[in-house]
């Protein structure tokens, strides 16, 4: 768990950073910078204990701050939320 924060708080380092365990055992991440609520979102077991889809978040939250602030997400950033491969098909 102390991982998963210094993951967040890495990611963002200009937000206060708190994980809180939900009833369902789901995760609240809360960000906020001094009084003002940033960000508030559940997260699964599932996506903090896989590194790609922990990673996957953290882009989606990048993505939509940046969105929510007016700015344009960066084309690498929107480039790296293609999480899978598809499949190729061979003719025979």
């Amino acid at each position: 768990m102390k991982q998963i924060v210094e993951t967040f708080v890495a990611a963002f380092p200009d937000c206060e950073v708190l994980l809180e365990r939900r009833p369902d055992d789901s995760l609240l991440l809360t960000l906020q910078q001094g009084e003002r609520l940033v960000l508030r979102r559940a997260l699964s077991l599932a996506q903090l204990r896989n590194r790609l889809q922990l990673d996957g978040v953290i882009g989606s939250i990048q993505r939509d701050l940046a969105i929510e602030a007016g700015q344009a997400p960066m084309l690498a950033m929107l480039q790296r939320q293609s999480r899978l491969r598809l499949p190729t098909y061979a003719l025979t």
